[in-house]
């Protein structure tokens, strides 16, 4: 593990960023102690991620939100429409 002072992380944090990306794990010291660490980021994969791999779930057919509101009460249109007639309704009381 590399060792750095505190006042170079300071003075050049683009490159131990660069170096902790590379692999390099950086002890970094205030006065020759110890005050914090600089380990390079494992990306886990997330739930959802997990879920899909093992293939207990799948993935949607269609990106986005389905039109629940639509299949549920086709005569009122869109969810927005209701909204906005509604709003229409408040302001002329």
């Amino acid at each position: 593990m590399e060792t750095i002072g505190l006042r170079e992380l300071n003075q050049n944090p683009s490159k131990a960023v660069a170096r902790v990306r590379a692999g390099a794990s950086i002890l970094v010291t205030d006065r020759g102690k110890p005050v914090l660490r600089m380990v390079p980021e494992t990306e886990a994969p997330g739930t959802l991620q997990r879920l899909l791999e093992s293939g207990d779930v799948t993935a949607p057919a269609e990106q986005g939100m389905p039109e629940v509101f639509t299949d549920l009460a086709p005569e009122l249109g869109s969810l927005s429409d209701v909204l906005l007639e509604e709003r229409d309704r408040e302001r002329r009381r």
